[in-house]
């Protein structure tokens, strides 16, 4: 199953533009198509850290552009919260949940018996490149040792067909207030796990090389608005079946222990089976 609309065409513009698959080179792809959009305004670097309300509904917030040390206040009809962290939710009072609900509150079997404030972690993305000549790394002082395989607590650490997706932390932390926490745990992890692939053992990478990593750690999870109907585990299975289906999602229902890359009693992920794919209704999107 592929993504329609916008996200296919930017991915099919990707390909055209960016064969080799340099992220510097997507962030360019990703900022040809927002100026290209005559609708569109673009702030770069433009925190919103405040919002007007009339009774329930928004009507302005107020965001700080860094670089420019300009303030912006942007007054609409509607806001769509994409930040990730759902950043309007405190500060306009709307309802939202953060960690794992208790089987009960939702009739579900997946979740614990008891809520508590755990998510999935946060990972570094970072691109490996094949050479065509053995290549040389240096692992930075700060950066984490692993000498042998068994200190890794997941072993799929070979180069090729592996995104190193387990190199994951701060699910038991507060994946808001600790995200530079988390980056910096996550830097020290990658650049450890990497010098163990390059420089401890055979592991086949003698021709790769680290070309490019990400400072800026990448959340599985954060607060989620309580929107005008909650999506539970039941109708994942069920199907996604909604009269006011909007999206859809082809993915199991991909459960990360907290405890990511420290999890130690096996595989740091179960795939809860679901149907493929399923819907998203317009309603689970809207604050409630």
């Amino acid at each position: 199953n592929r993504e329609t609309g916008i996200a296919e065409e930017i991915a099919l513009e990707n390909l055209y533009r960016n064969p080799t698959k340099s992220y510097p080179v997507w962030d360019t792809v990703l900022y040809d198509s927002a100026i290209r959009e005559k609708n569109l305004t673009l702030l770069l670097n433009t925190s919103v850290m405040d919002a007007d309300c009339d009774g329930d509904r928004i009507v302005s917030v107020t965001a700080w552009q860094s670089n420019a040390e300009t303030f912006h206040v942007v007054e609409a009809t509607y806001f769509a919260d994409c930040s990730g962290d759902s950043i309007l939710a405190p500060l306009t009072g709307a309802n939202f949940m953060y960690g794992r609900e208790s089987k009960s509150d939702f009739n579900e079997t997946i979740p614990p018996d008891v809520a508590d404030k755990k998510t999935m972690g946060m990972s570094c993305m970072f691109q490996l490149r094949e050479t065509t000549h053995k290549t040389k790394f240096i692992k930075p002082e700060w950066a984490n040792t692993y000498e042998t395989d068994e200190e890794l607590p997941f072993k799929e650490h070979h180069v090729k067909d592996n995104n190193f997706w387990w190199i994951e932390v701060g699910g038991e932390w507060d994946c808001i207030h600790d995200t530079d926490r988390c980056r910096e745990e996550c830097l020290k992890i990658a650049y450890g796990v990497w010098d163990h692939v390059k420089n401890k053992g055979e592991h086949g990478a003698d021709n790769w090389e680290l070309e490019w990593i990400g400072f800026l750690p990448g959340k599985r999870e954060s607060r989620r608005y309580v929107g005008e109907y909650t999506v539970t585990q039941n109708d994942v299975e069920a199907g996604g079946k909604f009269y006011d289906t909007v999206a859809y999602a082809g993915w199991t229902m991909d459960d990360h222990f907290p405890e990511g890359f420290y999890y130690t009693a096996g595989h740091p992920t179960i795939y809860h089976p679901a149907p493929s794919p399923w819907g998203l209704p317009l309603r689970c999107m809207i604050s409630k």
